[in-house]
């Protein structure tokens, strides 16, 4: 599981549904201020040029949605800005310059900037807050200020109604910020914690390999018409190694077999423990001449040199042919026929399945 893309699978339909009650939102504003209109003529046309910035937004979002995520924030934060502070600047400064009173002419969208500072903060992530605190402030400080300095302005139901609104959703602000810090910290621990037990449900415990459910998931992220081969291995006379010199020393031969098997081949491929001593390697785009070289050079990398307490080991492994990952379980069985046919003959060597056992009529021209 990729923490990166864990964010983005949150953060994506988070942003979806920022955008969406924004734009509902506009909706309202906009038929709500061309019903019960106001003296200035931008308050008919504002809310509307907010939905359709916001709604383009949306549009850029759909399009590449993992791409541009980031973007698409960090604008509908700079059109929160933009739209309201400038906006309400005007109305107080202006009040302060006495060329109206503020309470008559404030426009009623304090609950629009309540929303969406609210829901930014709620909804996105704590690198974010910034901007909404940011917003929030060049919003709310100056009507609260003026209203705090005009008593004979606060001291009536439209001033009553600003304080109310912007000062309880001021602390809830400031409360929104811790809680969500903790509400972060534990979304990651938990992301910590699901990545931690999927690993552990998808590797061998022992080996550290993937286990069949693990190579079944590496096997659903590949495309089921790319080519592909089946290498499957078994450890010769394993069983004898545990009677031997006992379980534990079994337990490092496993562990020091599937290591060398790491450090053989470069290209993309999926390494399995498949059973007790069986290890399973899917290579990806194998090169149809190469197969049997390449399960060489797993040989010799298993028995080149002597493994710990139990000196030298070795192991049968049997080669598919080449077919597409969508056709797994055939190159399984195939592999697994061949392993057999070597260990029937003699152990430690490649058999290849279309070599030595297709039947005699798929070789024929």
């Amino acid at each position: 599981m990729d923490d990166r893309n864990d964010q983005k699978n949150i953060l994506i339909p988070a942003t979806y549904r920022l955008l969406i009650v924004t734009l509902l939102s506009s909706i309202i504003y906009t038929v709500l201020f061309n019903v019960y209109s106001t003296p200035f003529t931008i308050h008919a046309f504002q809310p509307g040029i907010i939905f359709f910035l916001h709604f383009t937004l949306l549009i850029y979002l759909y399009k590449n949605p993992i791409r541009r995520v980031h973007r698409v924030i960090n604008a509908y934060g700079a059109v929160i800005l933009f739209t309201t502070v400038p906006n309400t600047l005007y109305f107080t400064i202006s009040a302060w310059q006495g060329d109206w009173r503020f309470v008559d002419t404030f426009p009623p969208f304090s609950g629009m900037i309540i929303l969406t500072t609210t829901l930014m903060m709620l909804m996105l992530p704590e690198k974010y807050n910034k901007l909404a605190v940011i917003t929030w402030i060049l919003n709310a400080f100056p009507v609260l200020l003026f209203l705090l300095t005009h008593q004979e302005e606060l001291q009536t139901p439209r001033g009553y109604d600003l304080l109310f609104l912007f000062g309880p959703a001021s602390l809830l602000i400031l409360l929104i910020v811790p809680y969500q810090r903790g509400i972060n910290s534990h979304m990651h621990k938990i992301v910590f914690d699901l990545q931690h037990s999927q690993q552990a449900a998808e590797r061998d415990f022992l080996t550290d390999v993937y286990n069949r459910r693990g190579l079944e998931g590496w096997l659903n992220n590949v495309n089921p018409s790319t080519k592909a081969c089946v290498l499957l291995m078994d450890i010769d006379h394993f069983k004898a190694v545990n009677d031997r010199f006992g379980h534990s020393i079994g337990d490092r031969v496993l562990i020091e077999f599937a290591s060398r098997l790491r450090t053989v081949y470069q290209g993309k491929y999926g390494l399995a423990r498949w059973g007790g001593e069986e290890f399973l390697i899917v290579i990806l785009n194998p090169k149809a001449n190469k197969t049997k070289v390449l399960a060489e050079l797993f040989r010799s990398a298993i028995n080149r040199l002597p493994y710990k307490d139990v000196g030298k080991v070795t192991a049968s492994i049997g080669v598919s042919s080449i077919n597409e990952i969508k056709h797994f379980s055939t190159m399984v069985e195939e592999a697994d026929k061949a392993v057999y046919f070597g260990k029937d003959n003699g152990r430690d060597q490649v058999a290849l399945y279309r070599d030595t056992l297709e039947k005699p009529q798929n070789n024929v021209d």
